[in-house]
């Protein structure tokens, strides 16, 4: 017989309800969040990072007089595999279809000047930081004004870790996108907080509440605005007292995936009027435009009152804002970065799980054989009760220059003598070989020496004589970490976009991209926008040449863009180690008369601003460029017997012109042998230091 109990009330607040209501319900799913997130098999292990990478060590019951060193390798090697993992190509892939290209370029070009001007890399490099501490690490794009609101939309990737972060019906597979609700628990300074929400100055002020703001979480959501590591660990210096609480107040976001319908009979509007996150919803059933001249009856989709995400930003006190989430890509603007996940462990495990131990059993080498040298330092030493007196037995130091002591030398031999074997402090070379292999196996636990070579094979770039023994070193779960990270980095270039569509004026574009640059559209319509101002197929101007307003709203037309001009990155490009091999496979393969164009290979090798071939598929794209070629061959004919020169000075002008012939043994006029294809494509270098692509063993 199924329960007569009223279930929790799952679903979000009507935006007509009660401000008390509203932030009952927030403070109930806040609670949810953290029941969800503590029950992950990885929280255990939050408080042993935080304390391993604050320095902080396991004491436990040491004396004080033995040693505490602990060689921190554990901290050393995360910080080489977060440094490694987070030193990425800054290579952006909008693409789309030739008619946008020009636009897809312009977002690659923009994207890139901002991951230059914002140093992007170190905002992924503090991500990557938080996942290796907290399990999972954040990355939030967004756009805000500097200057405390007043100045240019600046975008920038804020970071945070695991606590900060509490979801709310998470599906089974672990996709924080699909979660019903998600609460980002942020701290911000009071200025900033009065500065973004003028009108709630009186009701925003510091709270030392602990309500929904535990330790773990006040301290991560802190250190995300003040980055002050020192404050990141649990707890406060000064017996517990929060310094800190009477300049800072806490913040909460709430993304809520709302499928209210819009069934008052009228047009609701939605937002603040004159923000680019404005717009109006059709009451289930009214009349609408069809698109093309007509009119039809609006259904669900249309009456949806929150089709990119509902948004609430509350206090404990009140609620600030309560309406549709700001950005037009209608994601959750939070993207995480896991580097050790499982499928049925959602936030993964921090990089201290499986090297603690291991880092615990090299404190304790390290502890007992610096006790031995400190021992054999300052070696204890028995005395003879009848030959020394306890006063002269504790002033006496062997160590001590000419240090003089009387004795009975008729009643004992010597005066002191250790109180045990000399093999108690001896320092075994198995001891030491041990501690060399337990330090082995932790390099491999994290990777860390695989990922150094990552970094080499970076910093070589083409430095050709190495690089063929790096790519063979680079293991499978360093190909696996940089190969996680690239759907999150995706779904951050592709929020960028949006945010780049949605906020940046044309000016400052044009700042980044320079006049050529512009796609000539963005200029039809206002200047703070660069979305264009009419859909394709809609007549732009009168007779008068007067610009007719476009029928589609600025969000309409923004989707319409945003969904042709697709972001996306190449399989394992990440890093520079895994491209090379694929540009050596596409040398070879041109080497061997593949029609492969020039452009490919060129944009493969990161060169800017290429000009694209014309054609779909690579070999179109081939046979125009070779077409191209035969017309600049024409056009120097020319111009040479213009002027006068004979026509055997060709090929000293157009070497290219002139084609190779095969010779008998199979080389060509032009010189070189016939590859082998003995070995996979490799590079070598010739005496003079030339590098070649190579099939031959």
């Amino acid at each position: 017989m199924p329960s007569s109990k009223i279930p929790l009330e799952w679903q979000a607040p009507r935006s007509d309800a009660s401000e008390s209501y509203k932030l009952g319900w927030l403070n109930a799913s806040v609670e949810q969040g953290e029941s969800w997130v503590s029950s992950q098999r990885g929280y255990a292990d939050l408080r042993k990072g935080l304390d391993i990478l604050s320095g902080v060590g396991e004491k436990g019951n040491i004396l004080d007089y033995r040693s505490q060193i602990s060689g921190r390798r554990l901290k050393t090697n995360i910080r080489v595999v977060v440094a490694g993992l987070s030193n990425i190509r800054p290579l952006w892939g909008f693409n789309a279809a030739k008619e946008y290209a020009s636009y897809a370029m312009m977002l690659n070009k923009t994207s890139q000047a901002l991951y230059l001007e914002g140093y992007w890399d170190q905002s992924v490099k503090e991500a990557l930081a938080y996942a290796a501490a907290t399990c999972t690490g954040w990355l939030r794009p967004v756009a805000t004004r500097d200057q405390a609101g007043k100045g240019t939309w600046k975008i920038k990737l804020l970071s945070y870790g695991m606590p900060c972060v509490l979801p709310v019906q998470m599906p089974s597979d672990g996709d924080y996108q699909e979660a019903y609700c998600v609460n980002l628990l942020d701290e911000v300074p009071i200025y900033m907080a009065h500065s973004k929400f003028p009108l709630f100055q009186d009701r925003l002020h510091p709270t030392s509440s602990r309500y929904w703001y535990s330790a773990e979480i006040r301290g991560s959501a802190r250190s995300n605005a003040s980055k002050r590591a020192a404050n990141w660990a649990f707890g406060r210096s000064g017996k517990g007292k929060d310094n800190l609480n009477d300049l800072y107040i806490p913040i909460r976001w709430t993304t809520i995936i709302d499928h209210t319908i819009n069934t008052t009979g009228y047009r609701q509007p939605m937002g603040e009027p004159g923000a680019s996150w404005y717009y109006e919803v059709p009451s289930l059933g009214d009349e609408i435009s069809d698109g093309h001249g007509g009119s039809r009856k609006a259904d669900e989709n249309d009456a949806r009152m929150y089709p990119y995400r509902r948004l609430m930003i509350s206090s404990e006190d009140c609620v600030m804002y309560d309406g549709p989430a700001f950005n037009w890509h209608g994601q959750l603007d939070l993207i995480p970065f896991t580097i050790d996940k499982w499928p049925w462990e959602p936030i993964g495990f921090s990089m201290v799980h499986d090297g603690w131990e291991l880092q615990k059993s090299i404190d304790q080498v390290d502890r007992g054989t610096m006790d031995k040298i400190a021992a054999q330092l300052d070696m204890p030493l028995g005395y003879d009760i009848n030959a020394v007196d306890k006063r002269e037995a504790e002033q006496f130091d062997p160590m001590e220059p000419r240090a003089r002591i009387g004795y009975d030398g008729s009643q004992v031999e010597k005066p002191f003598a250790s109180p045990v074997p000399p093999e108690t402090y001896r320092i075994e070379p198995e001891i030491l070989s041990w501690r060399e292999q337990l330090q082995s196996e932790l390099d491999y636990q994290t990777q860390s020496r695989d990922v150094v070579e990552l970094g080499k094979a970076q910093a070589l770039g083409k430095g050709m004589d190495q690089l063929e023994a790096l790519i063979s070193a680079n293991g499978p779960l360093v190909k696996d970490m940089s190969r996680s990270m690239e759907n999150s980095l995706g779904r951050v270039g592709s929020q960028v976009g949006w945010l780049i569509l949605q906020y940046m004026p044309t000016s400052r574009v044009m700042q980044y991209v320079g006049l050529d640059g512009m796609t000539p559209e963005v200029f039809d319509y206002r200047p703070d926008t660069i979305v264009p101002s009419h859909m394709p197929g809609e007549i732009k101007h009168d007779a008068n040449q007067v610009m007719i307003p476009s029928k589609y709203s600025i969000q309409q037309r923004a989707r319409w863009f945003g969904e042709n001009v697709h972001f996306y990155l190449m399989p394992h490009s990440v890093h520079e180690i895994t491209q090379m091999t694929y540009r050596l496979m596409l040398l070879q393969l041109k080497q061997r008369g593949a029609p492969i164009s020039w452009a490919t290979i060129m944009q493969s090798c990161e060169i800017p601003n290429v000009a694209e071939p014309s054609g779909n598929t690579e070999q179109e794209k081939a046979q125009a460029e070779k077409d191209q070629e035969i017309q600049n061959l024409i056009r120097t004919q020319v111009i040479i017997k213009g002027l006068g020169i004979e026509e055997g000075l060709v090929s000293a002008v157009a070497p290219s012109a002139v084609p190779s012939q095969p010779q008998a043994n199979g080389s060509t006029s032009q010189g070189g042998r016939p590859a082998t294809l003995a070995t996979p494509p490799h590079l070598e270098q010739k005496g003079n230091g030339r590098p070649v692509t190579s099939t031959s063993q």
